[in-house]
């Protein structure tokens, strides 16, 4: 079935000390297939008066996003009961009309089944997609690599060395490395998306890719591209070599990525009551 949006109510009391008034208590995240995405949260006197927002925003990350983020989202059937902790209540529309209700503990991140059944956690993804501040997803403590970008730098580092070193072989890269970029997240689209907003960048050698990459503040859509790029060279060209220049189309783009991990959160703006 056609996904349309997602709804997830993510609410963080549990038992214990009543939070204090102001403290931020439940979110609310609505992500269309569309591409839009409208976000809410109340602390706790304003879930107990039942009205009024600590935080709001409304924002568009595009289609090429958000559909894979509800393809990974619709994934989730949970239905857990805990007892001393938050939960979440994901909420999946689809076009047909038909609704599914799902809910869990709001304990630890969730881990979903990416390309080829590899294991993704969604909540860092999410993070990553939609730039908004202490966004819990299905986790209620994010502090600890809040989007999964350390986690990608030490990827990233690693195999810079290896594209440089001369000695990596057909054998590291075809079973080592796309099943990474899976587990990190990113998009197999045969750099459908790339190729539109930089066409002739996926191509090798890239003059294009050369003169632009400093452009390209997306660490999800150059992940997508050296994810595509391995699966077309392991999967689908007749031939190829891990010579001069595609590993030199590799290096640049893994760079790239690096000075993006090093960046820092994206901020909301709050709106006082």
């Amino acid at each position: 079935m056609i996904i349309k949006s997602i709804q997830l109510i993510s609410n963080n009391i549990a038992y214990g000390l009543t939070p204090a008034p102001t403290d931020e208590v439940e979110q609310h995240l609505t992500v269309s297939s569309s591409g839009w995405v409208w976000f809410s949260a109340r602390n706790y006197k304003q879930l107990q008066q039942g009205k009024g927002f600590c935080r709001k925003k409304q924002i568009r990350i595009g289609p090429w996003k958000s559909q894979f983020l509800l393809e990974l989202i619709n994934k989730i059937d949970s239905d857990v009961v805990t007892i001393d902790c938050g939960e979440y209540d994901l909420c999946v529309r689809y076009e047909d009309g038909s609704i599914r209700h799902t809910f869990g503990p709001l304990i630890e991140d969730i881990m979903v089944p990416s390309y080829g059944n590899i294991e993704t956690p969604i909540s860092k993804i999410i993070r990553r997609y939609i730039p908004i501040y202490d966004l819990w997803g299905f986790e209620d403590d994010p502090e600890s690599d809040y989007e999964g970008k350390k986690t990608i730098f030490e990827f990233l580092k690693s195999w810079t060395k290896r594209f440089s070193s001369h000695e990596l072989t057909k054998i590291e890269f075809e079973e080592n490395f796309g099943d990474i970029c899976a587990s990190l997240g990113f998009q197999m689209d045969c750099s459908h998306e790339f190729d539109r907003l930089y066409p002739g960048s996926s191509q090798i050698p890239s003059t294009e890719l050369d003169a632009m990459i400093n452009s390209i503040q997306d660490v999800d859509l150059l992940g997508s591209a050296v994810y595509s790029q391995w699966r077309y060279l392991t999967h689908w060209a007749d031939f190829y070599e891990l010579d001069k220049d595609t590993c030199h189309w590799f290096k640049i783009i893994l760079r790239q990525m690096k000075e993006l991990t090093k960046k820092k959160k994206h901020k909301i703006t709050i709106i006082s009551e």
